[in-house]
C-alpha cells in the first residue's frame, strides 16, 4: 500500500538519472581555473581548447569527459566558445592597412549611427604605435 501512495505523490522519479561526475564545488573550482588561463596550469598555449580542459579535469579531479560533451558542460557553467577570426597570410600588409583604414573611416561610423549609446575611443595598437585606431564602446 505504501508503494501505491508514493506513486500518487510522484516521488517515484526521485533519484533517477545519472549523477554528475563533478560536484558543484568542483565545477566552481574548474571555472576559476579556466579563467586563470592555460599558462597558469603549465600549458604552452595561450587559449583553451576542449582537449586541454579535459586533461586539466583528469589531472585535478580524476574524471574524464567526452570532448563534445565538455563544450555543453562549459556552456552550462556560463562559459562560451570563441573562435579567432581567420586572416589570410597572403594579404599584403599595405593592403591590410588600407582595408583597416577604410573600415574605421567609413564602415564604423555607419555602425555607430545605428547604435545611439555607442562611442569612439582612440586606442594605439601594439604594432603601429603612431597610428591611432578606434574601438567601439557600447
Amino acid at each position: 500500500m505504501c508503494q501505491g501512495i508514493a506513486w500518487f505523490s510522484r516521488r517515484w522519479f526521485i533519484g533517477r538519472g545519472r549523477k554528475p561526475r563533478l560536484t558543484k564545488a568542483q565545477r566552481k573550482e574548474l571555472r576559476e581555473m579556466i579563467e586563470q588561463g592555460p599558462q597558469a596550469h603549465d600549458f604552452n598555449c595561450g587559449v583553451w581548447n576542449t582537449a586541454m580542459i579535459n586533461e586539466l579535469i583528469k589531472l585535478k579531479f580524476g574524471v574524464s569527459y567526452n570532448e563534445r560533451y565538455l563544450a555543453r558542460l562549459l556552456k552550462k557553467m556560463g562559459l562560451s566558445y570563441q573562435k579567432a577570426r581567420f586572416m589570410s597570410d597572403r594579404l599584403d600588409e599595405k593592403e591590410h592597412l588600407e582595408q583597416r583604414k577604410e573600415w574605421i573611416e567609413k564602415t564604423l561610423p555607419g555602425i555607430l549611427k545605428n547604435h545611439p549609446g555607442a562611442a569612439l575611443t582612440p586606442v594605439a595598437t601594439e604594432t603601429e604605435e603612431t597610428e591611432e585606431t578606434a574601438r567601439l564602446v557600447v
